[in-house]
């Protein structure tokens, strides 16, 4: 983007971790925003999340930032998507789906940026940052476990 309001988070090298949350963070997650070019432009919906995290400080940020994409970033219009794409193949996903995951960081909220070229359409999932946990804990190998110890009655004869 030509502006540079909103800037893409730079991923450290072989680590795309902070461009994902857990189900953990769920309840930082404000909602998402879906969109789908079609022959009018875009169309888009909105998905609730904690709408308690929803304000009009949020709408007015949420609404300032896809104005940014759409008037010189990668929202302008599909082949602009596309390009900006092709122009990082580093935020290249693969799974069910492939997509590009980007990041855009504010001072009070997270944007997950999710591009699908081949479907034609954008998800940009909203969390307050404050919300999000940055420790995530440590699987509890004990509790996993537990209950599964072997009694010497199930090792058999030695």
């Amino acid at each position: 983007m030509s502006g540079e309001k909103y800037s893409f988070f730079d991923v450290p090298e072989d680590d795309v971790s902070p461009l994902f949350t857990t189900r953990m963070q769920e309840a930082a997650q404000v909602g998402c925003l879906r969109g789908v070019f079609d022959g009018n432009g875009i169309t888009t919906d909105w998905l609730n999340g904690n709408e308690a995290l929803r304000s009009p400080a949020f709408d007015a940020e949420l609404r300032d930032l896809f104005q940014s994409l759409q008037q010189d970033g990668p929202l302008k219009n599909f082949q602009s998507m596309l390009q900006f794409c092709s122009e990082h193949p580093q935020a290249r996903m693969s799974d069910r789906r492939t997509f590009y995951a980007f990041r855009i960081d504010t001072q009070r909220y997270r944007y997950h940026l999710r591009f699908f070229p081949q479907k034609r359409k954008f998800h940009i999932f909203c969390y307050q940052a404050d919300r999000i946990r940055g420790d995530l804990p440590q699987p509890d190998f004990n509790y996993v476990y537990r209950g599964r110890a072997k009694s010497k009655q199930d090792r058999g004869d030695r």
